[in-house]
């Protein structure tokens, strides 16, 4: 009865995990753009600087830098779909970690971040 017991925890366990995975995705900056861009009333979050932000950013973007205080300056963020990114991919994974902690969904990640993004010949404001 016990191991029975375990392997259905184990089975919810995964089951929850492979919700997550599905509904929150990493995505290369051309599908990134084209699903924000098809997801009505998202949010473009770049987690940059602002010294970053001023060196070019993806127009539409609403900019939140992440730190320390990344998780407290969230409060008066609207519960819609999130499009995250930063420099490399770096910071944006850790805020969409924070993002998807706060019940944020989905949230989406551009992989590479601004690197790869301008490295495409996308435009930057």
């Amino acid at each position: 009865m016990k191991k029975l017991f375990f392997l259905l925890l184990l089975v919810a366990a995964c089951s929850d995990k492979k919700t997550e995975v599905s509904e929150n995705t990493i995505l290369a900056p051309s599908e990134f753009i084209t699903k924000y861009n098809e997801t009505e009333g998202a949010i473009l979050l770049d987690v940059r600087t602002e010294e970053e932000v001023s060196a070019g950013a993806i127009p539409g973007e609403m900019n939140i830098v992440y730190d320390d205080a990344f998780a407290t300056k969230l409060s008066d963020l609207e519960q819609k779909p999130i499009f995250v990114y930063c420099g490399s991919g770096i910071r944006s994974a850790k805020a969409a970690k924070i993002l998807r902690d706060k019940g944020f969904s989905p949230v989406y990640e551009m992989d590479g971040g601004m690197k790869s993004w301008k490295a495409a010949g996308s435009p930057v404001k």
